[in-house]
């Protein structure tokens, strides 16, 4: 645990800091984990292979039972097949090491997949065809009865806490509506059409910049936050997530967006500019 992982501006991050920065955070004190990761706690002091292996080490160390790693493609989004087996996912260096070492299980959404390390529970197989919604891998997760947590590991919350859209879904929000993907899904030499819906914006919709659900997350104490090196730490309970963001919802339907929303106006328009698509809209 004394070996040195990063060369940070300010410190040296060792294997034994992590460790240290994450029991101090409260991501060993739950049944299951769900990890969004980058790479910002400094230079790597390691090469890649040896770093990432180090680094999915810590996170097994703590002795969660249950690691989940989202490990979207939005395949059908961008007009692709998805293979459950070989699909890379942009989700972080981290997340796609998790999935290629082959000692979990992925699911079979071809938008939002997640790959499992540990006890799967019910987060992977059977899931339904929202991929957020009813049957998600999120739903499945809220409902499992387990102590959840959100680990930010190294990753900025603000910038990729997708399970808020889960909550907006529940909540039925006025500016979202569940569109229609069809593609191939292939597994091993298994290969079936499908069809999956995604909860999405409607084109005459501008979501807010403000940070609005990590800033009251925040204000409310439910955020536990280290910085390590350069980057940040950051666990969230999962109920706390949904009961935070139910309530700002409920309070203000329309407080994750500019305010402006014409829900009388429902544009289904989606990306007339044929960007790649890597996060949901």
């Amino acid at each position: 645990m004394n070996t040195i992982l990063f060369h940070g501006s300010h410190e040296e991050v060792s294997g034994g800091r992590l460790r240290e920065a994450l029991l101090r955070v409260g991501a060993a004190e739950c049944d299951v984990l769900y990890v969004h990761t980058d790479m910002t706690f400094g230079l790597p002091a390691l090469r890649r292979g040896a770093l990432l292996a180090e680094l999915l080490g810590i996170l097994e160390g703590l002795g969660v039972a249950t690691l989940v790693f989202p490990t979207f493609t939005f395949s059908f989004c961008n007009h692709e097949p998805f293979d459950v087996r070989n699909s890379r996912t942009p989700m972080g260096a981290l997340n796609e090491y998790a999935r290629k070492s082959g000692r979990g299980r992925r699911s079979r959404d071809p938008l939002l997949s997640v790959y499992v390390l540990g006890d799967p529970l019910n987060l992977v197989d059977g899931l339904g065809p929202f991929s957020i919604g009813a049957d998600s891998s999120y739903d499945r997760l809220h409902h499992c009865g387990k102590e959840a947590r959100f680990l930010f590991f190294g990753a900025d919350m603000r910038d990729c806490f997708t399970y808020t859209h889960y909550v907006e879904a529940v909540h039925g929000v006025p500016y979202r509506y569940n569109r229609e993907f069809s593609g191939t899904i292939v597994d091993g030499d298994q290969t079936e059409s499908s069809r999956v819906w995604l909860y999405s914006t409607y084109a005459n919709c501008r979501l807010t910049t403000r940070p609005v659900v990590h800033d009251a997350l925040h204000e409310r104490g439910q955020l536990r936050t280290a910085t390590v090196g350069d980057g940040p730490l950051c666990c969230v309970r999962e109920k706390d997530a949904y009961e935070t963001i139910s309530q700002l919802l409920a309070h203000t339907p329309l407080c994750l967006t500019d305010g402006h929303f014409n829900a009388d106006i429902k544009d289904t328009t989606y990306n007339p500019d044929g960007e790649r698509i890597v996060s949901v809209r």
